[in-house]
């Protein structure tokens, strides 16, 4: 979920990132009854309160159209101090990528600050303990029924590399991909289960809108089984495509809201996108 640190694009491959946003777009067109279907209503735009900061130093009435509203949210690691600064009203969120540790906060009595929202976001990373990585099903489910527990309301943000965990209680079959792994193994009905939000973590297919529409479709079909309350978001990364391949992308499909990966470095980026989707009505 958090963005990696992503090199910069060569400037030799300007004409075949061109020519991709082209195709991307083209694509878009033909996904479907989906992307027909697609709505410029959203309940909710997410980012990191650092992120959502940076946008608004840089372009500040398309910052606050978007987050400077309590129907979207900032991200944070402090349990002492709220991640939204500017004084915009977006909703702060304590982010955790671990249960035990989340568990521990809470037993502890170690979160201070009057956060409404935690997120849980477990890859196969360092910061989620094995046992996590290993079944998700299991830990998703418990973030979430622990958070309601405690007044907190759940978002939920599973990776689809968990596929690739040794050990895996649902492992991915030889020749599966992780797209059909997260399917198969219901990711997003165990995600969707007990939490408000549920966010798809697509944006490795951004540059494959049919594949993008797809995964989607699919994860929010399984989410809504699991909770027909719950809201279902995409994902867009600076990582993954050009602004106008996100656009393409996010515009594809029928989401509630939108999280925007970045890093410093590729803020204008992650504003360009965010610039197309006002234009575009959102």
């Amino acid at each position: 979920m958090p963005a990696s640190t992503a090199t910069a694009k060569i400037l030799t491959k300007l004409t075949a990132a061109a020519a991709a946003a082209l195709a991307a777009t083209a694509a878009a067109a033909t996904v479907g009854t989906a992307a027909a279907s697609a709505s410029t209503q959203t309940d909710n735009w997410i980012a990191t309160g650092w992120n959502i900061h940076l946008n608004d130093r840089a372009d500040p009435g398309t910052a606050g159209h978007f987050f400077n509203s309590p129907g979207s949210f900032g991200t944070g690691t402090s349990d002492t101090a709220t991640p939204i600064t500017d004084g915009f009203a977006t909703s702060g969120v304590l982010a955790y990528t671990s249960y035990a540790q989340f568990a521990a906060d809470i037993a502890t009595n170690a979160i201070t600050y009057p956060y409404k929202w935690v997120l849980y976001d477990p890859e196969a990373w360092p910061q989620t303990p094995l046992s996590e990585q290993q079944n998700p099903a299991r830990y998703l489910r418990l973030f979430g029924k622990l958070a309601h527990a405690h007044g907190y309301q759940a978002i939920e943000v599973p990776a689809r590399d968990l596929g690739t965990v040794a050990g895996s209680t649902c492992p991915a079959r030889p020749g599966q991909n992780l797209d059909t792994w997260y399917a198969r193994c219901n990711i997003a009905g165990a995600a969707a289960a007990h939490a408000t939000i549920f966010i798809l973590q697509d944006q490795v297919n951004t540059t494959n809108v049919p594949e993008y529409d797809a995964l989607f479709t699919s994860a929010r079909t399984e989410a809504l089984a699991a909770n027909p309350h719950v809201q279902v978001d995409a994902e867009v990364s600076t990582n993954y495509g050009t602004p106008a391949q996100m656009t393409a992308a996010a515009q594809s499909v029928s989401a509630n809201g939108y999280y925007i990966s970045a890093t410093t470095p590729t803020m204008p980026q992650a504003d360009q996108f965010l610039q197309a989707m006002q234009t575009a009505g959102y």
